[in-house]
């Protein structure tokens, strides 16, 4: 008899199941934040080749119908910035309606540790903002909201769905949340004062070719150490499978993929140094792919590795090349290589990053009469004993301090010896006692620096050299 019952409760159950067809991803939810004066996009699951008629609390009513998988998506216009919005999607039996909803500006903040590294301590790497007790003071923002991808890893494919809900910027939403992403949302929010959607899709220790891809790098010769190197069996051992080409991808890409965002910044790059010969193909490759997933153009604003005893001046140029090459549109990178820290990988200073990050941002994507560059080497002239150095975006060029750090320059033998600099406009004329004939000038491509040439808007200047060894 016991059986009997079982097993009609089960059928019951199934079959309600089978009938609970309508369905959102976790990142369509109530206190969702839509990105204002688009076409947002919009998806989920429903009976298969039903209909699913979408309203909204501003616009009329669109009607989208399942494919023969039971999935669905479309797009929505959205207005201006708005709060306390509503979508209500209905089906023929069913019908979800997601409430809170704020339409402002929405941008993705991935990339991995220095992008992971949280607003209060953890106990492990994650020690904590150095503002810490100053900033967890200003962090009640009703109409900032916040998303945390959950971490979790998808062996079988591209994930379908991701864990996390919208939280509304407070003290204790913030704590386990971006420092980066969090300062960020919260600069925006003041210079734009419009709603803001921060979205936090990061992991530690991950390499570029975990986020991108697989079929990006299925037989292309540039990933193929890279992958045979990085497998399931080789990162069994410490479970650092968020290390596996394609893994993060898979698992904390693919779930959010297509949510309509603004743009992205990023804060990856300390576990490519090894490689980082190929960082710069290896990067645009992964932009490129986001970009053509995404369905959007999906601008990309990053920061340059920390100074750290693991991360190599070339990892940096690297880093820098990506931009200033000018073959990928739509991107910036910022600088900390005045704030790294000799004895940690996560510099604990995130505002300047943030910051940086905030003006990019701002003066690109927004139009905004705001400073964003540092001084950017333009070209240099051998001047008898002296090599003169000239800049772009150089105005009130000045060092901090008694001497520039992390400046060398060379003769023909290509021995770099420390050496002096005098300023003079947007220039500066270096030189050093034991090279009386001078080819080639360095700065801060040592391994650990701290960068010291700034212009007037106290922003630093990029590493830099004038030869090509």
């Amino acid at each position: 008899m016991k059986r009997i019952l079982f097993s009609t409760l089960s059928l019951i159950f199934g079959i309600l199941c089978l009938s609970a067809q309508l369905s959102l991803p976790a990142i369509i939810s109530d206190g969702m934040v839509l990105q204002q004066n688009a076409k947002a996009v919009l998806w989920g699951k429903a009976t298969p080749n039903s209909w699913v008629a979408i309203t909204s609390s501003w616009e009329k009513t669109t009607k989208v119908q399942a494919d023969e998988n039971g999935r669905w998506r479309t797009k929505i216009k959205t207005p201006k910035s708005a709060t306390e919005q509503t979508l209500t999607f209905k089906t023929e039996k069913e019908k979800i309606t997601v409430n809170h909803i704020l339409i402002g500006e929405v941008w993705l903040c991935s990339g991995q540790s220095n992008m992971e590294y949280t607003v209060g301590k953890q106990g492990d790497w994650r020690t904590g903002m150095l503002s810490f007790d100053k900033d967890i003071k200003d962090a009640d923002y009703p109409y900032i909201h916040l998303f945390q991808v959950d971490k979790t890893f998808s062996f079988d494919g591209p994930r379908d769905d991701c864990k996390g809900h919208w939280m509304v910027c407070n003290t204790d939403n913030i704590y386990n949340f971006s420092a980066i992403a969090f300062l960020f949302g919260r600069e925006m929010y003041k210079h734009l004062n419009c709603p803001m959607g921060i979205i936090e899709s990061s992991w530690g220790g991950s390499h570029a070719e975990s986020w991108t891809k697989p079929e990006v790098m299925k037989g292309n010769p540039l990933y193929t150490k890279v992958i045979e190197r990085f497998t399931y069996e080789n990162m069994k051992k410490n479970q650092w499978f968020h290390k596996i080409p394609g893994m993060l991808w898979n698992s904390i890409i693919e779930p959010i993929l297509g949510y309509t965002v603004k743009g992205n910044i990023w804060y990856q790059g300390e576990s490519n140094a090894p490689r980082h010969e190929q960082y710069q193909e290896v990067f645009t490759n992964m932009i490129d792919s986001w970009r053509k997933e995404w369905g959007q153009r999906l601008p990309f604003y990053y920061v340059m590795a920390a100074p750290h005893s693991t991360q190599n001046g070339w990892l940096r140029e690297a880093q820098l090349r990506t931009w200033t090459d000018g073959k990928v549109k739509d991107i910036g990178l910022s600088t900390v290589i005045d704030a790294g820290d000799s004895l940690d990988l996560h510099p604990r200073d995130k505002v300047k990053p943030a910051k940086r990050l905030t003006a990019w941002a701002l003066a690109k994507e927004y139009k905004k009469d705001i400073p964003y560059l540092g001084p950017i080497f333009k070209s240099y002239k051998i001047e008898g004993n002296c090599i003169r150095i000239k800049f772009d975006h150089a105005e009130g060029l000045y060092k901090q301090g008694n001497v520039v750090n992390d400046l060398w320059i060379a003769g023909e033998d290509k021995i770099f010896h420390k050496a002096t600099a005098w300023f003079d406009g947007n220039t500066i004329s270096v030189s050093a006692k034991e090279v009386p004939h001078p080819v080639a000038v360095r700065y801060c491509y040592s391994n650990y620096c701290k960068g010291n040439i700034y212009n007037k808007y106290d922003i630093p200047a990029y590493p830099f050299r004038t030869d090509n060894w």
